[in-house]
């Protein structure tokens, strides 16, 4: 299998969240100025997302954010030539299908599809049966990567890593799983990969903590690496994209893979 390389696209605050500012060119300009500093750094597969939008809302972004995302990601792939996948933060997995399905995104990251996690928004649930509903009704082939036992959160209960991986796939119709460390920019488990690997037959990605110095030791396990916060102007989640950040860590896995 072709290893699957994503770089995260994160966009400023959208209207209706709290930190908007009130225009949407500049959350264009950026977008568009990192997306193209990840493409000409050599990414072909891109995340966008909406990570300016704090504090999250626990379910369902608002109409008019959802709105304001399908703009941009509209004008950007008028842009662009480029593979891309949606994420409504915190957990809005509906929205991001619409999305995806209307922009011609071919996947999306869903953080809780099954099950609970106690986040910082509160009690966090998986709505699998309703998100595949809609993909069947709107026969889309948008793939869903879901995180299993996501960052930022931590389980409802005793749930085990092997288990609910397993159920993400088997019962919830996951087309790919995502392991994490425990915040954004942490690195996930290596032995906890090597153990999904052996029971999970869909792909198994790592979606945080990648750079440039450890990305070959983890796709030598795993089938793909979602990295961001490396990828900006001093490895900070916040800001701008890094063209040479962007090339440093392509270059490694060029080499490598």
């Amino acid at each position: 299998m072709k290893k699957i390389i994503i770089g995260m696209l994160h966009l400023l605050p959208l209207p209706g969240s709290p930190n908007y500012d009130g225009s949407m060119d500049v959350i264009f300009d950026r977008a568009r100025n990192d997306l193209e500093n990840l493409l000409e750094g050599g990414f072909t597969k891109v995340n966008i997302e909406n990570y300016g939008d704090i504090p999250f809302p626990k379910t369902h972004a608002s109409p008019v954010t959802i709105s304001s995302f399908t703009k941009i990601v509209t004008k950007l792939e008028q842009e662009f030539d480029f593979d891309f996948g949606i994420q409504v933060m915190r957990n809005d997995a509906l929205s991001g299908m619409s999305i995806a399905h209307v922009t011609g995104a071919s996947f999306i990251r869903v953080n809780v599809l099954t099950g609970a996690m106690i986040a910082e928004e509160g009690i966090v649930e998986g709505n699998a049966r309703s998100l595949i509903e809609l993909r069947k009704k709107l026969n889309s082939d948008v793939k869903v990567y879901a995180d299993v036992l996501v960052k930022h959160a931590v389980p409802l209960g005793n749930q085990d890593l092997r288990l609910t991986a397993k159920a993400t796939v088997e019962r919830n119709m996951a087309d790919g799983i995502i392991i994490t460390g425990d915040i954004t920019g942490e690195e996930a488990s290596v032995d906890d990969l090597i153990k999904l690997k052996g029971e999970i037959d869909k792909p198994v990605l790592v979606g945080s903590g990648i750079n440039k110095d450890n990305v070959s030791n983890y796709l030598e396990y795993c089938d793909g690496v979602i990295v961001g916060t490396s990828l900006k102007e001093n490895n900070t989640t916040n800001n701008p994209v890094s063209r040479e950040n962007v090339r440093e860590f392509i270059k490694i896995v060029k080499n490598n893979f």
